[in-house]
Protein backbone atom coordinates (compact mmCIF):
# COMPACT_ATOMS: atom_id res chain seq x y z
CA UNK A 1 0.00 0.00 0.00
CA UNK A 2 1.15 3.78 -0.67
CA UNK A 3 0.57 6.19 1.13
CA UNK A 4 1.04 10.05 -0.36
CA UNK A 5 1.17 13.43 2.19
CA UNK A 6 -2.26 14.43 1.64
CA UNK A 7 -3.20 11.24 2.99
CA UNK A 8 -0.78 11.70 5.74
CA UNK A 9 -2.19 14.58 6.61
CA UNK A 10 -5.44 13.67 6.30
CA UNK A 11 -4.42 10.43 9.37
CA UNK A 12 -3.74 13.40 11.48
CA UNK A 13 -4.94 12.65 15.11
CA UNK A 14 -8.75 15.03 15.71
CA UNK A 15 -9.56 15.89 19.20
CA UNK A 16 -12.27 17.08 20.30
CA UNK A 17 -13.90 20.22 20.75
CA UNK A 18 -13.13 22.42 23.99
CA UNK A 19 -16.67 23.12 25.18
CA UNK A 20 -16.37 27.11 24.76
CA UNK A 21 -16.81 26.83 21.15
CA UNK A 22 -20.36 26.22 21.96
CA UNK A 23 -20.34 29.21 24.62
CA UNK A 24 -22.22 32.27 23.43
CA UNK A 25 -19.21 34.65 24.96
CA UNK A 26 -17.57 32.63 22.14
CA UNK A 27 -19.61 34.17 19.06
CA UNK A 28 -19.41 37.39 20.68
CA UNK A 29 -15.79 37.25 20.87
CA UNK A 30 -16.19 36.48 16.77
CA UNK A 31 -18.54 39.46 16.52
CA UNK A 32 -16.51 41.57 18.01
CA UNK A 33 -13.10 41.12 15.84
CA UNK A 34 -12.15 44.11 12.91
CA UNK A 35 -11.53 41.39 10.60
CA UNK A 36 -14.24 38.76 8.92
CA UNK A 37 -13.94 35.73 10.52
CA UNK A 38 -15.53 31.82 11.00
CA UNK A 39 -14.96 29.23 12.99
CA UNK A 40 -14.79 25.56 10.90
CA UNK A 41 -15.44 22.19 11.80
CA UNK A 42 -12.54 19.78 10.87
CA UNK A 43 -14.36 18.60 8.17
CA UNK A 44 -14.74 22.00 6.40
CA UNK A 45 -18.04 22.93 7.86
CA UNK A 46 -18.75 26.38 9.20
CA UNK A 47 -19.61 26.28 12.70
CA UNK A 48 -20.02 30.37 13.78
CA UNK A 49 -19.23 33.71 11.00
CA UNK A 50 -19.45 36.84 12.36
CA UNK A 51 -21.02 40.01 10.23
CA UNK A 52 -17.45 41.40 8.49
CA UNK A 53 -17.21 37.82 6.77
CA UNK A 54 -20.90 38.77 5.65
CA UNK A 55 -20.29 41.63 4.16
CA UNK A 56 -16.66 40.33 2.08
CA UNK A 57 -18.06 37.00 0.91
CA UNK A 58 -21.57 38.61 0.06
CA UNK A 59 -23.00 35.80 1.62
CA UNK A 60 -25.79 36.00 3.96
CA UNK A 61 -24.84 34.57 7.67
CA UNK A 62 -27.89 31.82 7.18
CA UNK A 63 -26.16 30.50 3.74
CA UNK A 64 -22.85 29.81 5.05
CA UNK A 65 -23.45 28.51 8.92
CA UNK A 66 -23.87 24.68 8.61
CA UNK A 67 -22.45 24.51 4.65
CA UNK A 68 -18.84 23.21 3.55
CA UNK A 69 -16.42 26.11 3.10
CA UNK A 70 -15.27 24.50 -0.71
CA UNK A 71 -19.20 24.74 -1.57
CA UNK A 72 -18.28 28.77 -1.99
CA UNK A 73 -15.64 28.71 -4.11
CA UNK A 74 -17.87 29.08 -7.37
CA UNK A 75 -19.90 32.04 -5.52
CA UNK A 76 -17.09 33.42 -3.89
CA UNK A 77 -14.10 32.46 -5.77
CA UNK A 78 -11.12 29.90 -6.21
CA UNK A 79 -9.37 32.13 -2.86
CA UNK A 80 -12.28 29.91 -0.71
CA UNK A 81 -10.91 26.91 -2.59
CA UNK A 82 -7.47 27.09 -1.76
CA UNK A 83 -8.62 28.03 1.67
CA UNK A 84 -10.28 24.29 2.03
CA UNK A 85 -7.73 22.52 0.64
CA UNK A 86 -5.26 23.88 3.41
CA UNK A 87 -7.68 22.94 6.45
CA UNK A 88 -8.65 19.44 4.43
CA UNK A 89 -4.78 18.84 4.88
CA UNK A 90 -4.43 20.40 8.35
CA UNK A 91 -2.27 23.30 6.83
CA UNK A 92 -1.89 26.54 8.36
CA UNK A 93 -1.86 28.92 5.11
CA UNK A 94 -2.20 32.89 4.11
CA UNK A 95 -2.88 33.57 0.83
CA UNK A 96 -4.37 37.11 -0.76
CA UNK A 97 -6.32 37.71 -4.15
CA UNK A 98 -9.40 38.84 -5.56
CA UNK A 99 -12.88 37.59 -4.88
CA UNK A 100 -15.63 37.31 -7.39
CA UNK A 101 -17.00 40.56 -5.83
CA UNK A 102 -13.51 42.07 -7.01
CA UNK A 103 -12.61 42.81 -3.54
CA UNK A 104 -8.47 42.32 -2.95
CA UNK A 105 -8.40 40.63 0.16
CA UNK A 106 -5.41 38.74 2.71
CA UNK A 107 -6.82 35.70 3.86
CA UNK A 108 -5.17 32.88 6.53
CA UNK A 109 -6.70 29.87 8.06
CA UNK A 110 -5.20 28.82 11.57
CA UNK A 111 -5.33 25.11 12.77
CA UNK A 112 -6.79 24.76 16.49
CA UNK A 113 -5.57 21.85 18.40
CA UNK A 114 -6.20 20.92 22.21
CA UNK A 115 -3.50 20.28 24.39
CA UNK A 116 -2.97 16.77 23.12
CA UNK A 117 -1.96 18.66 20.08
CA UNK A 118 -5.53 16.98 18.09
CA UNK A 119 -7.23 19.33 15.46
CA UNK A 120 -10.36 19.68 16.21
CA UNK A 121 -11.23 22.64 14.00
CA UNK A 122 -10.30 25.81 12.49
CA UNK A 123 -9.86 29.87 12.57
CA UNK A 124 -10.36 31.48 9.33
CA UNK A 125 -9.93 35.22 9.07
CA UNK A 126 -10.20 37.97 5.61
CA UNK A 127 -9.96 41.00 5.76
CA UNK A 128 -9.76 43.23 2.77
CA UNK A 129 -6.25 44.59 1.59
CA UNK A 130 -5.85 48.50 0.90
CA UNK A 131 -9.39 49.31 1.43
CA UNK A 132 -9.38 53.19 0.89
CA UNK A 133 -8.07 52.42 -2.64
CA UNK A 134 -10.89 49.43 -3.49
CA UNK A 135 -10.62 48.74 -6.53
CA UNK A 136 -7.38 49.55 -7.38
CA UNK A 137 -6.64 49.07 -11.28
CA UNK A 138 -8.74 48.95 -14.74
CA UNK A 139 -11.65 50.77 -15.54
CA UNK A 140 -13.59 50.01 -12.48
CA UNK A 141 -11.11 52.11 -10.69
CA UNK A 142 -11.96 54.81 -13.13
CA UNK A 143 -15.82 54.23 -12.14
CA UNK A 144 -15.73 55.19 -8.46
CA UNK A 145 -12.87 57.64 -8.66
CA UNK A 146 -14.38 61.32 -7.09
CA UNK A 147 -15.20 63.46 -9.82
CA UNK A 148 -12.47 65.94 -10.45
CA UNK A 149 -13.88 69.69 -11.76
CA UNK A 150 -11.97 73.15 -10.77
CA UNK A 151 -13.40 73.30 -7.50
CA UNK A 152 -12.87 69.64 -6.13
CA UNK A 153 -9.22 70.21 -6.94
CA UNK A 154 -9.30 72.98 -4.09
CA UNK A 155 -8.34 72.78 -0.50
CA UNK A 156 -11.32 72.49 1.21
CA UNK A 157 -11.78 75.69 3.38
CA UNK A 158 -14.44 75.33 6.26
CA UNK A 159 -15.32 79.03 8.32
CA UNK A 160 -16.67 78.84 11.61
CA UNK A 161 -20.54 78.61 10.58
CA UNK A 162 -19.67 75.81 8.39
CA UNK A 163 -17.52 73.96 11.26
CA UNK A 164 -20.85 74.13 13.12
CA UNK A 165 -22.49 72.27 10.29
CA UNK A 166 -20.11 69.56 9.28
CA UNK A 167 -19.80 68.64 13.15
CA UNK A 168 -23.77 68.36 12.66
CA UNK A 169 -23.30 66.03 9.89
CA UNK A 170 -20.16 64.19 11.08
CA UNK A 171 -22.40 63.12 14.29
CA UNK A 172 -25.07 62.19 11.93
CA UNK A 173 -22.90 59.84 10.56
CA UNK A 174 -21.67 58.27 13.64
CA UNK A 175 -24.66 57.45 14.49
CA UNK A 176 -25.79 55.97 10.72
CA UNK A 177 -28.35 58.36 9.90
CA UNK A 178 -29.16 59.25 6.72
CA UNK A 179 -28.01 62.95 5.84
CA UNK A 180 -29.32 64.93 2.94
CA UNK A 181 -27.60 68.25 2.03
CA UNK A 182 -29.53 70.98 0.14
CA UNK A 183 -28.44 73.94 -1.18
CA UNK A 184 -27.89 76.32 -4.28
CA UNK A 185 -25.67 74.88 -7.10
CA UNK A 186 -22.11 75.41 -6.50
CA UNK A 187 -22.26 75.70 -3.04
CA UNK A 188 -19.80 72.96 -2.42
CA UNK A 189 -22.64 69.91 -1.38
CA UNK A 190 -19.81 67.38 -2.90
CA UNK A 191 -16.79 68.69 -1.03
CA UNK A 192 -18.83 68.86 2.59
CA UNK A 193 -20.04 65.33 1.80
CA UNK A 194 -16.14 64.15 1.47
CA UNK A 195 -14.94 66.81 4.65
CA UNK A 196 -17.94 64.83 6.99
CA UNK A 197 -16.76 62.06 5.32
CA UNK A 198 -13.06 61.87 6.00
CA UNK A 199 -12.46 60.73 2.74
CA UNK A 200 -9.29 62.53 2.13
CA UNK A 201 -7.36 61.20 5.32
CA UNK A 202 -5.17 57.75 5.11
CA UNK A 203 -6.89 54.58 5.77
CA UNK A 204 -10.80 56.23 5.40
CA UNK A 205 -13.71 54.01 4.65
CA UNK A 206 -14.79 53.74 0.73
CA UNK A 207 -16.55 57.36 -0.08
CA UNK A 208 -18.43 56.25 -3.59
CA UNK A 209 -19.55 59.34 -5.23
CA UNK A 210 -22.63 59.05 -7.82
CA UNK A 211 -23.91 61.12 -9.94
CA UNK A 212 -27.49 60.25 -10.12
CA UNK A 213 -28.07 62.52 -13.44
CA UNK A 214 -25.55 59.90 -15.06
CA UNK A 215 -28.40 56.77 -14.34
CA UNK A 216 -31.15 55.94 -16.82
CA UNK A 217 -33.62 53.77 -15.72
CA UNK A 218 -31.71 51.18 -18.04
CA UNK A 219 -28.66 51.69 -16.38
CA UNK A 220 -29.80 51.73 -12.65
CA UNK A 221 -29.56 48.18 -12.26
CA UNK A 222 -26.29 47.42 -13.54
CA UNK A 223 -24.87 50.11 -12.26
CA UNK A 224 -26.21 50.52 -8.49
CA UNK A 225 -26.11 46.64 -7.92
CA UNK A 226 -23.46 44.98 -10.41
CA UNK A 227 -23.49 42.08 -13.03
CA UNK A 228 -23.35 38.17 -11.20
CA UNK A 229 -19.70 36.82 -13.17
CA UNK A 230 -20.73 34.65 -15.53
CA UNK A 231 -24.25 35.28 -15.80
CA UNK A 232 -25.75 35.79 -19.68
CA UNK A 233 -24.98 39.56 -19.20
CA UNK A 234 -21.55 39.46 -18.26
CA UNK A 235 -19.05 40.39 -21.04
CA UNK A 236 -15.89 40.42 -19.25
CA UNK A 237 -16.41 36.97 -17.37
CA UNK A 238 -15.10 39.07 -14.32
CA UNK A 239 -19.02 40.27 -13.31
CA UNK A 240 -19.32 44.03 -12.46
CA UNK A 241 -18.81 45.68 -9.57
CA UNK A 242 -21.89 48.01 -8.78
CA UNK A 243 -22.15 51.41 -6.76
CA UNK A 244 -23.43 49.68 -3.95
CA UNK A 245 -21.43 46.47 -3.13
CA UNK A 246 -18.25 49.74 -3.55
CA UNK A 247 -19.46 51.27 -0.77
CA UNK A 248 -19.95 47.91 1.12
CA UNK A 249 -18.74 49.20 5.42
CA UNK A 250 -18.38 53.28 3.55
CA UNK A 251 -20.22 56.19 2.52
CA UNK A 252 -22.40 56.03 -0.41
CA UNK A 253 -23.15 59.43 -1.86
CA UNK A 254 -26.09 59.97 -4.26
CA UNK A 255 -25.54 63.20 -5.71
CA UNK A 256 -28.43 65.30 -7.38
CA UNK A 257 -30.65 62.17 -6.29
CA UNK A 258 -33.18 64.40 -7.30
CA UNK A 259 -32.83 63.29 -10.69
CA UNK A 260 -33.38 59.73 -10.61
CA UNK A 261 -36.60 58.79 -12.30
CA UNK A 262 -39.84 57.54 -9.85
CA UNK A 263 -38.82 54.22 -11.19
CA UNK A 264 -35.35 54.01 -9.95
CA UNK A 265 -36.57 55.80 -7.07
CA UNK A 266 -38.73 53.19 -6.17
CA UNK A 267 -35.62 50.53 -6.87
CA UNK A 268 -33.64 52.52 -4.07
CA UNK A 269 -36.73 52.62 -2.09
CA UNK A 270 -36.67 49.27 -2.03
CA UNK A 271 -33.20 48.36 -1.02
CA UNK A 272 -32.84 51.24 1.54
CA UNK A 273 -35.73 49.04 3.26
CA UNK A 274 -34.21 45.86 3.56
CA UNK A 275 -30.43 46.31 2.99
CA UNK A 276 -30.30 43.33 0.90
CA UNK A 277 -30.02 43.24 -3.36
CA UNK A 278 -29.51 41.28 -5.82
CA UNK A 279 -27.05 41.40 -8.88
CA UNK A 280 -27.98 41.12 -12.73
CA UNK A 281 -28.34 38.33 -13.51
CA UNK A 282 -28.49 36.15 -10.04
CA UNK A 283 -31.20 35.61 -7.55
CA UNK A 284 -29.17 35.62 -4.41
CA UNK A 285 -30.01 38.24 -2.30
CA UNK A 286 -26.51 39.82 -0.48
CA UNK A 287 -26.84 42.42 2.23
CA UNK A 288 -24.73 45.89 1.93
CA UNK A 289 -24.10 48.34 4.83
CA UNK A 290 -23.19 51.53 4.38
CA UNK A 291 -24.18 55.03 5.40
CA UNK A 292 -25.71 57.24 3.06
CA UNK A 293 -25.25 61.41 1.84
CA UNK A 294 -27.65 62.32 -0.52
CA UNK A 295 -27.57 66.03 -1.88
CA UNK A 296 -30.01 68.28 -4.01
CA UNK A 297 -30.07 71.85 -5.39
CA UNK A 298 -33.88 71.72 -5.69
CA UNK A 299 -37.01 72.16 -3.36
CA UNK A 300 -37.84 68.73 -2.36
CA UNK A 301 -41.00 69.63 -1.04
CA UNK A 302 -41.93 71.14 -4.31
CA UNK A 303 -40.70 68.00 -6.20
CA UNK A 304 -43.13 65.77 -4.07
CA UNK A 305 -46.39 68.31 -4.46
CA UNK A 306 -45.69 67.97 -8.50
CA UNK A 307 -45.26 63.70 -8.33
CA UNK A 308 -42.15 63.98 -9.55
CA UNK A 309 -40.33 62.84 -6.18
CA UNK A 310 -41.68 59.77 -3.86
CA UNK A 311 -41.99 61.02 -0.21
CA UNK A 312 -41.24 57.55 0.95
CA UNK A 313 -37.60 57.85 -0.24
CA UNK A 314 -37.38 61.34 0.96
CA UNK A 315 -38.17 59.90 4.57
CA UNK A 316 -35.53 57.53 4.46
CA UNK A 317 -32.58 59.96 2.76
CA UNK A 318 -33.51 63.27 4.96
CA UNK A 319 -32.83 62.11 8.63
CA UNK A 320 -30.76 64.80 9.06
CA UNK A 321 -31.38 67.66 6.81
CA UNK A 322 -28.23 70.47 6.32
CA UNK A 323 -28.40 73.60 4.58
CA UNK A 324 -25.46 75.01 2.64
CA UNK A 325 -25.44 78.62 2.55
CA UNK A 326 -24.87 80.99 -0.69
CA UNK A 327 -21.63 81.99 -1.26
CA UNK A 328 -22.76 85.89 -1.02
CA UNK A 329 -23.74 85.11 2.79
CA UNK A 330 -20.10 84.31 3.37
CA UNK A 331 -18.03 87.12 3.06
CA UNK A 332 -15.27 85.33 5.05
CA UNK A 333 -15.00 82.46 3.16
CA UNK A 334 -14.74 84.74 -0.58
CA UNK A 335 -11.49 85.79 0.32
CA UNK A 336 -10.27 82.62 2.05
CA UNK A 337 -11.31 80.48 -1.26
CA UNK A 338 -10.28 82.91 -3.70
CA UNK A 339 -6.91 82.63 -2.40
CA UNK A 340 -6.49 79.09 -2.64
CA UNK A 341 -7.27 78.83 -5.88
CA UNK A 342 -5.26 81.70 -6.87
CA UNK A 343 -2.40 79.84 -4.97
CA UNK A 344 -3.16 76.66 -7.28
CA UNK A 345 -3.34 78.68 -10.72
CA UNK A 346 0.19 80.05 -9.95
CA UNK A 347 1.30 77.00 -9.69
CA UNK A 348 1.32 76.52 -13.50
CA UNK A 349 1.20 80.33 -14.20
CA UNK A 350 4.19 82.18 -15.16
CA UNK A 351 4.26 85.34 -14.49
CA UNK A 352 2.25 84.91 -11.48
CA UNK A 353 -0.86 86.63 -11.08
CA UNK A 354 -1.76 89.07 -7.90
CA UNK A 355 -5.19 90.62 -7.41
CA UNK A 356 -5.52 94.61 -6.86
CA UNK A 357 -7.24 96.07 -4.17
CA UNK A 358 -9.83 97.00 -6.49
CA UNK A 359 -10.38 93.88 -8.04
CA UNK A 360 -10.94 91.81 -4.88
CA UNK A 361 -13.27 94.62 -3.65
CA UNK A 362 -15.47 93.39 -6.98
CA UNK A 363 -14.68 89.75 -5.80
CA UNK A 364 -16.29 91.02 -2.22
CA UNK A 365 -19.34 92.84 -3.52
CA UNK A 366 -20.53 90.17 -6.28
CA UNK A 367 -23.58 88.32 -5.42
CA UNK A 368 -22.67 84.87 -6.91
CA UNK A 369 -25.74 83.47 -8.38
CA UNK A 370 -23.35 80.26 -9.16
CA UNK A 371 -21.38 80.21 -5.86
CA UNK A 372 -17.76 78.62 -5.99
CA UNK A 373 -18.16 77.36 -9.53
CA UNK A 374 -18.65 81.03 -10.58
CA UNK A 375 -15.72 82.46 -8.35
CA UNK A 376 -13.76 79.88 -9.77
CA UNK A 377 -14.89 81.21 -13.73
CA UNK A 378 -14.22 84.50 -12.23
CA UNK A 379 -10.73 83.98 -11.38
CA UNK A 380 -9.82 81.99 -14.64
CA UNK A 381 -11.17 84.25 -16.90
CA UNK A 382 -8.52 86.78 -14.89
CA UNK A 383 -6.13 84.65 -15.31
CA UNK A 384 -6.64 84.77 -19.25
CA UNK A 385 -6.94 88.07 -19.72
CA UNK A 386 -4.14 89.99 -16.85
CA UNK A 387 -0.51 89.91 -17.06
CA UNK A 388 0.63 90.05 -13.71
CA UNK A 389 -1.59 91.87 -11.74
CA UNK A 390 -5.79 91.53 -12.09
CA UNK A 391 -7.74 94.78 -12.23
CA UNK A 392 -11.46 95.54 -12.00
CA UNK A 393 -11.76 95.77 -15.82
CA UNK A 394 -10.23 91.87 -15.83
CA UNK A 395 -13.53 91.44 -13.33
CA UNK A 396 -15.83 89.60 -15.53
CA UNK A 397 -19.51 88.04 -14.03
CA UNK A 398 -20.13 85.01 -16.33
CA UNK A 399 -22.67 85.56 -19.17
CA UNK A 400 -25.34 83.31 -18.04
CA UNK A 401 -25.24 83.93 -14.62
CA UNK A 402 -24.76 87.88 -14.64
CA UNK A 403 -23.62 89.81 -11.70
CA UNK A 404 -26.80 90.83 -9.82
CA UNK A 405 -27.65 92.51 -6.11
CA UNK A 406 -29.61 91.19 -3.91
CA UNK A 407 -33.56 92.91 -4.58
CA UNK A 408 -33.94 95.11 -2.27
CA UNK A 409 -37.56 94.00 0.02
CA UNK A 410 -38.38 97.21 0.45
CA UNK A 411 -41.94 97.41 2.36
CA UNK A 412 -44.57 99.38 -0.03
CA UNK A 413 -46.98 101.05 1.33
CA UNK A 414 -50.86 99.80 0.78
CA UNK A 415 -52.38 102.80 -1.54
CA UNK A 416 -54.47 104.87 0.58
CA UNK A 417 -58.67 104.86 0.16
CA UNK A 418 -60.64 108.48 -0.34
CA UNK A 419 -63.01 108.19 1.40
CA UNK A 420 -65.49 109.44 -1.79
CA UNK A 421 -63.29 107.83 -4.41
CA UNK A 422 -64.47 106.95 -7.39
CA UNK A 423 -63.81 103.17 -8.86
CA UNK A 424 -61.64 104.63 -11.83
CA UNK A 425 -59.38 105.92 -9.08
CA UNK A 426 -60.12 103.44 -6.74
CA UNK A 427 -58.27 101.16 -9.94
CA UNK A 428 -55.81 103.28 -10.96
CA UNK A 429 -54.30 103.61 -7.25
CA UNK A 430 -54.05 100.29 -6.94
CA UNK A 431 -52.39 99.22 -10.03
CA UNK A 432 -50.17 101.99 -9.02
CA UNK A 433 -49.66 100.23 -5.79
CA UNK A 434 -48.86 97.07 -7.68
CA UNK A 435 -46.19 98.75 -10.00
CA UNK A 436 -44.22 100.76 -7.02
CA UNK A 437 -44.15 97.10 -5.23
CA UNK A 438 -42.67 95.14 -8.06
CA UNK A 439 -40.08 97.85 -8.91
CA UNK A 440 -38.81 97.81 -4.81
CA UNK A 441 -38.78 93.85 -4.77
CA UNK A 442 -36.94 93.63 -8.55
CA UNK A 443 -34.22 96.12 -8.19
CA UNK A 444 -35.57 98.50 -11.36
CA UNK A 445 -38.21 99.08 -13.60
CA UNK A 446 -36.88 97.17 -16.71
CA UNK A 447 -36.50 93.89 -14.13
CA UNK A 448 -40.19 94.51 -12.58
CA UNK A 449 -41.50 95.12 -16.53
CA UNK A 450 -40.00 91.54 -17.12
CA UNK A 451 -41.62 90.39 -14.49
CA UNK A 452 -44.97 91.66 -14.48
CA UNK A 453 -44.71 91.03 -18.33
CA UNK A 454 -45.52 94.27 -20.19
CA UNK A 455 -43.35 96.36 -22.16
CA UNK A 456 -41.06 98.97 -19.81
CA UNK A 457 -42.69 101.79 -21.45
CA UNK A 458 -45.93 101.27 -20.32
CA UNK A 459 -44.74 100.67 -16.90
CA UNK A 460 -42.76 104.27 -16.70
CA UNK A 461 -46.20 106.01 -18.05
CA UNK A 462 -48.15 104.29 -15.41
CA UNK A 463 -45.85 105.54 -12.62
CA UNK A 464 -45.98 108.83 -13.75
CA UNK A 465 -49.44 109.31 -13.84
CA UNK A 466 -50.97 111.62 -11.08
Amino acid sequence: MKFYANDINAFAPRGLRPGFVDDPQFRGFLEALPDGAAFLEIDGTIKLANGKLELLLNLARADLVGSELAKHAKTAGPLIQKLAAALHQLKRIEVSGALNSQRNVFASLSILRNQEGGAYGALLTMREANRQHRPNEGSERFRFETETGEVARTAYHITPRLHGLARKGEMALERGSAILLTGETGTGKTEFAKRIGHSDKAGAVPFVHVNCGMLSDEQFDVEMFGIEPGSPLDQSTRGKLGFIEAADGGILFLDQVTDLSVTSQMKLVSFLETQTFSRVGSMQRRRARFRLITSTNLDLGNKIAEGVFRPDLFYRIAVVTIALPPLREQPDLVEAVADQMLRRINLIRKPQLRLSPEFTDLLQAHSYPGNLRELSNILEQAVACAEGVALPEHFMAPILAPARTEPKHMEVPAPSVPAHASLKDLVQGFETWILEKSIAENGSKRSAAKALGIDIATLVRKTKRK
